[in-house]
């Protein structure tokens, strides 16, 4: 796995993982669905799955705690919803926001290799057109 239990620790208690998580059948199941939702976002762009099968010290640090947050989010959503703190939801929120700016050319990654072999550019097509002029007096 990308991470295990013990990386959750970096971004919370070990008393508060250990109470949210129960056992760590549902931190794996946390996990994985962690990982499963940054691969959805940054497949088309980049090579995660090499990013994936790394550990330890070679891993990306945005992508690491892009996954460690979303991972905690999942273990509160798993266990108890309601007494999820703000600040999961909205370290939940933001993460999702960079994948989104990721995947839309906003942001990049530069840790990890692109698919088409650049630097730059997009395998997306834009459309429409420019914005309405008015003409009239």
């Amino acid at each position: 796995m990308y991470i295990d239990y013990n990386d959750l620790k970096t971004g919370i208690s070990e008393e508060t993982l250990g109470v949210i998580t129960r056992n760590q059948d549902n931190a794996r199941q946390a996990i994985s669905e962690a990982v499963a939702e940054v691969r959805t976002y940054l497949c088309v762009r980049y090579d995660i799955d090499a990013e994936f099968r790394k550990t330890g010290g070679n891993r990306d640090a945005t992508v690491f705690r892009l996954v460690r947050d979303i991972a905690l989010y999942r273990c509160y959503a798993i266990s108890n919803p309601t007494s999820m703190p703000e600040i999961r939801r909205q370290n939940y929120k933001d993460a999702l926001k960079l994948l989104r700016d990721i995947q839309s050319e906003r942001a990049s990654l530069p840790g990890l290799t692109r698919l088409d072999g650049g630097s730059q550019g997009s395998n997306y097509v834009k459309y429409g057109g420019n914005k309405k002029r008015k003409n009239k007096w």
